[in-house]
């Protein structure tokens, strides 16, 4: 339900018209401080959401845009239970409705707050939505565009200071909701398994969007298959007493969750996770994550998604370093294939990191387990293959004591594997 309104806003800007009238838009313009550009609206009779556009010929998309808007407010807001945006006081737009800006060629979409202020007790802020549905995500990926970037705007009214993973993590984890899975965003995050399961590259790859998987993970390992305890994070990550100090974060939230739910941490969400992925892609035994599919092209979308082993050796290999070394919350994968000829059973030793702050996690998959075992290093852990067979040992650095997510930093972690021959178990 929606109404074409004539904004009839001007201000004080001369800029140039092109051949159809308009102003031309200059490329640093904030659209809150210049609405003139857009002097046509579509507003919601449902929601307070109101979309901002230039000329008769745009409103058909228009009309698109603000049915997607609206499809995504009904599953996040009212169906996941995430935060609304909050009202903007007319910062933005000619009230206090959502505003959406549709701006043909401008090609990046984003959401920004609208203003300074500071509208909840915890620092939630009211913002806006700019969309190119005309460039390369608009079209057939249009609705899943709109779920990602309406994501963004109910995380500035829960927390707007958070690490900056959080953000398109989690909204990629919603966009994925709207039948567009991003493949190269997990295969680039699976491509990395040495890199911070949080780590902040700054747009430089697909990582921070595939990281998305965790929470996959997240939800399918702990939470029952259910997609609302990500509102629950967001909510629990809201700052208290000082709007600005990112206390609690975004991992506090999620350590807290677990606890409360299923007796977990983070941390052990980490070491669980680190196997999981494993199972991704080729690998995929239907016990891990929930499948899921592209509705459109019926492509089967973990699949898409194999985790690359970092090294191969065999068990008659006495000592190597791990490459590449993996980061804080990284890991590495080392595939232990026996010979004909090779040990049938080495027990393992794990050199490093070569820091008291830091201490390392150690697992085998398969195992005994459904999916692995986690050895304990200090045990001296024994490995039994069969001719033939292979392991994979995953190795993951870890904090010692309280984790501070903000303090994060691509520091590597040198490590060590050394396997002796052992007599098989009995």
């Amino acid at each position: 339900m929606i109404d074409v309104i004539d904004d009839d806003v001007a201000d004080d800007d001369t800029s140039s018209t092109d051949d159809d009238g308009l102003a031309d838009i200059p490329p640093w313009t904030r659209p809150c401080a210049a609405p003139r550009y857009w002097p046509l609206s579509i507003r919601s009779l449902t929601r307070p959401v109101i979309v901002h556009f230039r000329g008769p010929d745009e409103e058909p998309v228009a009309r698109d845009a603000l049915r997607f808007l609206e499809d995504a407010w009904a599953l996040e807001i009212d169906e996941l239970g995430f935060t609304e945006p909050p009202p903007d006081g007319g910062a933005c737009g000619p009230d206090d409705a959502f505003d959406v800006f549709l701006w043909k060629g401008n090609i990046g979409c984003y959401v920004d707050i609208a203003s300074e202020s500071i509208v909840t007790a915890w620092g939630g802020r009211p913002s806006f939505m700019l969309l190119d549905p005309w460039g390369p995500y608009g079209g057939d990926l249009l609705p899943s565009l709109v779920g990602h970037e309406f994501h963004h705007a109910s995380q500035a009214a829960d927390d707007w200071y958070e690490i900056g993973v959080s953000f398109e993590m989690s909204a990629t984890y919603i966009e994925e909701m709207f039948d567009f899975p991003c493949a190269e965003c997990v295969a680039d995050f699976q491509a990395h398994p040495d890199w911070s399961l949080l780590r902040y590259d700054n747009y430089r790859t697909w990582f921070m969007y595939g990281a998305a998987l965790y929470l996959h993970g997240l939800r399918d390992a702990y939470f029952g298959g259910e997609d609302d305890f990500l509102a629950e994070v967001w909510r629990r990550s809201r700052n208290d007493p000082d709007p600005f100090s990112n206390e609690p974060d975004y991992v506090d939230a999620i350590d807290a969750l677990l606890g409360e739910r299923t007796g977990a941490n983070f941390l052990d969400s980490v070491v669980t996770f680190a196997r999981w992925r494993w199972y991704a892609g080729s690998r995929d035994d239907g016990a891990h994550f929930r499948a899921w599919t592209d509705d459109k092209n019926q492509i089967p979308f973990l699949p898409e998604a194999d985790l690359a082993p970092t090294q191969r050796v065999r068990t008659d290999a006495t000592q190597l370093r791990i490459r590449p070394a993996p980061m804080m919350l990284g890991s590495a994968y080392i595939e232990i294939r026996r010979g004909a000829l090779d040990p049938a059973a080495v027990a393992v030793a794990v050199g490093g990191p070569g820091d008291e702050s830091a201490r390392v996690a150690a697992q085998i998959i398969p195992g005994d387990g459904a999916d692995g075992d986690v050895l304990n290093l200090d045990a001296h852990p024994v490995i039994d293959l069969a001719v033939g067979e292979s392991k994979v040992l995953v190795l993951t650095v870890l904090p010692v004591g309280a984790f501070e997510a903000d303090a994060l930093t691509d520091r590597r972690y040198n490590l060590t594997l050394r396997m002796t021959p052992e007599e098989p178990a009995p």
